[in-house]
Order: structure tokens, then sequence, then C-alpha cells
């Protein structure tokens, strides 16, 4: 049964599986291991830049350290306090972004940290087009010892990318609709249609290979991740959910956006223009992302100009209006109306879900 796979992958879960999702200035080792607490997987960002003297390989070694101390597990005595034994691993998940010129050295940098600390899962998003090996070489490093064998999940916006994740060896193919908020595949499919079509391609194109696949965009409560399973996903990923938990370090004025926003098809809109409008050019053509609607894009939309518009940006922006800042949020983001800590989102949505399951068996 998928919901047992799951739990003899990740023994800490409890069914339905709920993951919260890498989100950059937002997950946290706090966040991240009070989701795994409370029976979910928590997910940290691990980061782009992979070059040997990146200081984001110090931080990634230093969330590691204090997801440790946060879930009360020992430190190895061997790898200077920082790593982990081998009977003690990490019960969380790392995410890295991929389609910076350095994730080339990523087995020689990123790896070893890994390596040491052994966290339960790896998730990769967004190779790029120019570097086509960029997925098999990161796996075949995540696979280099035999001592650590965490599951790898890859995040995709299409059957094509399900089916090439599968080939590079991904134990889980993270299958994000277009409903999701962030960062993404620029044209896709909503999960309703893209979950069951990749669930019959790996079926059908990896017989005897278990590839999971979680859902993801647009899932905010039990219902949507009652759906989820319904769908054929065996677990179910939440992002602008646990951007408003207590513990993220999403800023006020994207807290407050998200509260305050509903009807979110109407409402949030994919676009590069939210990272052009920070100066963030550096994303590959076919990634967009989702965001709350603001006067910035309403303005792109009538036709200002890149340069203009970045100029009001900016003065606003100096002036102490927020109106014009980027909040990546999903469609679901009318079905959020409280903070919450990040354990307590994760007990209440599995509640939901289970709710939500037993009802329409009652039904029939």
């Amino acid at each position: 049964m998928a919901g047992s796979r799951m739990k003899s992958w990740f023994p800490t879960t409890s069914y339905p599986l709920l993951v919260s999702a890498p989100m950059d200035f937002v997950t946290n080792p706090r966040l991240a291991t009070e989701v795994t607490k409370a029976g979910g997987l928590g997910f940290i960002q691990g980061g782009r830049d992979f070059s040997p003297e990146s200081p984001v390989l110090k931080k990634l070694d230093d969330q590691l350290v204090q997801a440790r101390e946060h879930l009360g597990l020992e430190k190895n005595a061997d790898s200077g306090g920082g790593g982990s034994s081998s009977s003690n691993p990490l019960p969380i998940g790392v995410a890295f972004v991929a389609y910076a010129a350095s994730t080339k050295h990523f087995g020689e940098t990123a790896a070893p940290i890994l390596r040491r600390h052994r966290p339960a899962a790896v998730w990769l998003f967004a190779p790029s087009p120019a570097a086509p090996d960029t997925l098999r070489d990161v796996i075949q490093s995540l696979r280099a010892s035999d001592a650590w064998t965490p599951k790898v999940a890859v995040q995709v916006g299409s059957v094509a990318a399900a089916r090439e994740a599968a080939a590079h060896g991904a134990d889980v193919v993270v299958a994000q609709g277009v409903d999701a908020g962030g960062h993404q595949w620029a044209s896709g499919a909503g999960v309703v249609s893209l979950v069951p079509e990749i669930r019959d391609a790996l079926r059908d194109g990896f017989p005897g290979r278990e590839v999971a696949v979680w859902a993801a965009g647009g899932i905010a409560d039990g219902r949507g991740v009652a759906a989820a399973l319904a769908l054929g996903a065996e677990g179910a990923v939440l992002g602008t959910r646990y951007m408003v938990a207590t513990e993220s370090d999403a800023q006020d004025f994207k807290r407050k956006a998200i509260l305050s926003t509903s009807d979110g098809g109407a409402n949030t809109v994919k676009s590069q223009l939210h990272d052009h409008i920070q100066g963030n050019m550096s994303w590959p053509d076919v990634y967009d992302g989702r965001a709350i609607v603001t006067p910035t894009y309403q303005d792109y939309a009538a036709g200002v100009p890149l340069d203009e518009n970045t100029k009001r940006f900016q003065a606003a922006k100096e002036r102490g209006d927020l109106s014009r800042m980027v909040t990546w949020s999903g469609t679901g983001v009318g079905l959020i109306r409280e903070e919450l800590p990040a354990a307590e989102i994760t007990r209440r949505v599995r509640e939901g879900a289970l709710k939500a399951i037993a009802g329409l068996k009652s039904s029939l």
C-alpha cells in the first residue's frame, strides 16, 4: 500500500504524508522540524550556489546542525559536532535549485555535507535546459555512498520531465501543477490532470520501479490532500499554508497579503515579472512563478515598460509602501485564514484529510 510505503521510507511520518515545501526565505530548521515532529516531512532550502567558496555551504551545514538540535538528536563527535551517525539519521529533507552553472560542483561541495548529516530526503528542482546531464550527475553524487541512501525527489511540471527524473533515478516525482505558488514551469497543467497522468506514465514506463508521486499546487487543507490521494499521489506538498506558520521566516507584509487574499485563481498570477521586478534575471525562460496580484503586475498588464515599472516598485519600497512587493502564493490562498504553529497546521490538515476520506466512504 502507498501509505505503508511512505511510512517505510520515512518512519517518523504519519498517514497521509504531508510535506512542507522548501521555500526560500520562508522555511528554516525550526519550521521543518516542527512539521517532522507532528508526523509530516519538513524540508529546508539548501540553496543554488555550489561553488567551493560559497557561503551557502556554511549556511547549509549550520541549518542541518540546528535541525538536529531542534529534534534532540545526538551529534557525531567524529564530525566536529555537525554530523550524524548511521544509526541516527536526520528525519527532514533538504532541497536544492539546480539551474546555476555551479551545480557542476555539487558532488564535491554540497554532497559531503549531506553525507555527514544524512537527511532522509533530497529534493531537486529547476535544472538548466542548457545542462541536460545535471539531474543525472547530482543524483549519482547522492548515490556515491552505501552508508547513506536518501530518497531523491525531483520537482517536475510535465509528464516528460517526470519520465526524465525517473530515468535518472528519482525515488519521488513531485508533480507540481500550475496551481502552485512560487517558482514552477512556465507552461503546465493543474494537479487534477497532471498527477494521474504522471502516475500512469511512471507505472507503464518503469515497471518494477517504486517511483512515488507527491502532489503540489493549490493544496491548503485536508480536502486538497484527500483529493491528491484520490488522484494517485502518495504525499501532498503544502507551501503557501506554511508561509503563515508562526515559525516561518516570511515577512509580515507577506503574511498579511496571504491572509487577506481570497479567490486565488483570480488574485494570483503566473509571470516572470515577479522575479524581473526584483532584479532577478537568473531563472531560465522555461520557469516562472505565481504570486499575488499587485499594482506592479496591473501596470505590467497595462503595458508599462519594465524600466518604468521598476522605478515605481523601488519608489514605493523606499517610502514604505509595500503594496508592490512580491508575495509568492498558490491558488489555494483563499483557504488560508489564520496563522498557526507548523505542528498544528500539520495536525489539522491531516485530520481534515482523514475526515474527508471517511466522509466519502460513508457516502458509498
